[in-house]
């Protein structure tokens, strides 16, 4: 778990950034759900945006417990969020192999 600002940043973008290069590539093998997956991406893009403006949105001081507890609960939603869009888009993959 990121323990510092630029840690839970960089572990942000790299947890939703994949939801997003996943929905490009099956874009590209099933252009027939290109709006289900562009509403994937664009949920992908907002989350990323959200919590990186919210790990810089408190007044907590630097090393203090309150900020730790900070990070872990943004830490905590972003692997959350990550795993509701990546089962959104293995369920659409489901369908498009049971089609």
């Amino acid at each position: 778990m990121p323990t510092n600002r630029s840690e839970l940043k960089r572990a942000v973008h790299v947890l939703l950034n994949d939801v997003v290069e996943q929905c490009f590539q099956n874009m590209i093998h099933y252009p027939e759900h290109s709006s289900e997956l562009n509403r994937i991406i664009k949920d992908a893009t907002h989350e990323i945006n959200y919590l990186s403006l919210k790990i810089d949105a408190h007044d907590f001081k630097i090393d203090s417990p309150e900020l730790k507890d900070h990070y872990k609960v943004i830490s905590r939603d972003t692997h959350k969020k990550s795993l509701h869009l990546l089962g959104k888009l293995q369920s659409l993959q489901s369908k498009q192999s049971n089609a």
